[in-house]
């Protein structure tokens, strides 16, 4: 019998990936393609889509070239892509506007009008997810207040995954792990909820077909085919949210199971039976059927990216000239610092902050500073920082008797020895990273080589495929005393969130009356 293969498509905030697999599950070739986002104002953060589809066509055109890999051979395609993201597309899939991603809060009137609306509790409780700015929902709203030809004229309302598979196939549909951007989706009932819809003036006419993760929507059309290099007629399956993917593809399979995301966006998913509303974090459908993902996000993972970029010279140029990544010399360089960094907190809101605190107005802060402070505790107390942020949501989780045993890690922060110990020492959980057989992390792509080759009939069973996958585990164990300190530093920290809110709204507006 021929090779078979899976094509995965990883649509991310600062790149796309994308990867070709054996049907055994070894990765054949990967390409990366890295694109900017557009910030026309402070709050702003969106991208042309056809920039996406443009690094999708590149990077499957580097795999195919690569591994000489002949096309008709690819049995199908798995998609994911970031959440939280509209796209309005006309008839031909053809974006209407930039796609406003997940780091995007532009609509925080339109959030303020929805809060006030007297369904706002139940619009809440319908989709088991906060109404903020960076759901879809204040999104649609902003655009119909701002730029009503366009929500008319509107053939479809897209999201991040949806959009790429429309490139492929040219069908319109949704898979459940992405609908909870929208506040008129059902999560128990798995629909659109017309009510819902029509109390925020939205047409449903214009909504996406809903449908599960691993249906086959749809085949590469001819189009696609000429613009990749793929062959027409290739099974293409509807995908999912990339963080539900990454959850996956690092070993999150059975209900209890928890994924800790260390990236740029940070966070953590823990896999539920049932379904949980609480406001302060995030609710989605897990692709398993019949299992849900109560998550958390953070946009603090890009911490260490800002120290590199303003402060990191020495280890960018060290880096270049031993072949070495400067990351891996900031975790050397941490090792200095004891836990605690030497009284050094710091809250890693450089972006605003998701879960639990959902605020635009937040901002990083290093408490603690003095003379006796070194470059060691200032690089500790980021990535303690960082842990903090999800350590503040997994508390509140613990509020409705979710039990956490242990934590998978994903990302690219599980290269760092020294930050997954200190992740193990805040939770008090064993932190263990799973890798495939050749040592490679799972992450992403392997979650979606599992979904895509379920969808097409190669598995029977999404969990199992990747289990046999993940043939290591490297196991960071709890310090009972760094865990007894780092508890009573949270304490602190948390302190420190709640009452500099009012100030973060202050220097806000002092920032845009004098500054922008």
């Amino acid at each position: 019998m021929a090779s078979r293969y899976i094509l995965t498509v990883d649509v991310g905030t600062s790149s796309t990936k994308t990867s070709l697999w054996t049907e055994a599950g070894q990765l054949v070739a990967h390409a990366t393609a890295t694109y900017d986002l557009q910030r026309a104002e402070p709050l702003w953060a969106e991208i042309d889509g056809d920039i996406w589809w443009q690094a999708v066509c590149e990077t499957i055109r580097t795999v195919l070239a690569t591994s000489k890999v002949d096309p008709t051979s690819i049995a199908g395609i798995g998609v994911d892509g970031v959440g939280w993201t509209l796209i309005p597309v006309d008839r031909a899939g053809d974006p209407l506007y930039p796609a406003m991603i997940w780091l995007d809060r532009r609509a925080e009137e339109e959030t303020s009008w929805l809060k006030s609306l007297p369904e706002a509790e139940s619009l809440v409780n319908l989709n088991a997810n906060p109404l903020d700015a960076a759901y879809i929902t204040p999104k649609l709203v902003w655009l119909k207040r701002n730029h009503p030809r366009i929500f008319n004229s509107a053939f479809k309302f897209l999201e991040a995954t949806g959009f790429i598979v429309s490139r492929f196939t040219g069908t319109f549909v949704c898979d459940h792990t992405q609908a909870y951007g929208y506040h008129f989706f059902d999560i128990r009932r798995e629909c659109w909820d017309s009510q819902a819809a029509e109390k925020i003036y939205v047409p449903l006419e214009k909504m996406p077909r809903l449908c599960s993760s691993t249906e086959i929507v749809g085949t590469v059309t001819m189009k696609a085919a000429e613009q990749t290099g793929l062959k027409h007629g290739i099974p293409v399956i509807a995908g999912c949210l990339d963080a539900v993917a990454g959850a996956l593809g690092s070993g999150v399979t059975k209900p209890g199971q928890t994924n800790e995301q260390g990236g740029q966006a940070g966070g953590v998913a823990i896999s539920l039976d049932h379904v949980i509303v609480e406001p302060r974090l995030i609710f989605s459908h897990h692709v398993i059927p019949g299992q849900y993902l109560l998550q958390a996000g953070t946009v603090g993972g890009g911490s260490l990216s800002w120290f590199r970029d303003q402060l990191g010279q020495p280890e960018v140029n060290a880096g270049e000239l031993i072949n070495q990544n400067p990351f891996e010399l900031f975790s050397q360089e941490v090792e200095k610092s004891r836990p605690g960094a030497n009284g050094l907190i710091f809250l890693p809101y450089m972006a605003g902050e998701r879960t639990p605190l959902w605020s635009s107005n937040a901002r990083g802060v290093f408490f603690g500073l003095s003379y006796s402070t070194t470059r060691a505790d200032i690089l500790r107390a980021i990535m303690e920082g960082c842990a903090f942020a999800v350590y503040d949501s997994l508390r509140i989780a613990e509020e409705h008797e979710v039990v956490v045993d242990e934590f998978l890690g994903s990302g690219g922060a599980t290269q760092s020895a020294v930050w997954c110990q200190i992740k193990a020492d805040i939770y008090g959980k064993p932190f263990i990273v799973t890798r495939l057989a050749d040592g490679s992390e799972g992450g992403h792509s392997l979650g979606l080589f599992a979904l895509a080759a379920h969808g097409v009939g190669l598995y029977k069973d999404i969990g199992t495929c990747v289990s046999d996958l993940l043939s290591t585990r490297q196991v960071f164990e709890p310090s009972v005393g760094n865990h007894t300190l780092y508890q009573e530093l949270f304490v602190v920290y948390r302190s420190l969130s709640r009452k500099l809110m009012d100030d973060f709204a202050q220097l806000d507006a002092i920032t845009r009356k004098y500054l922008r």
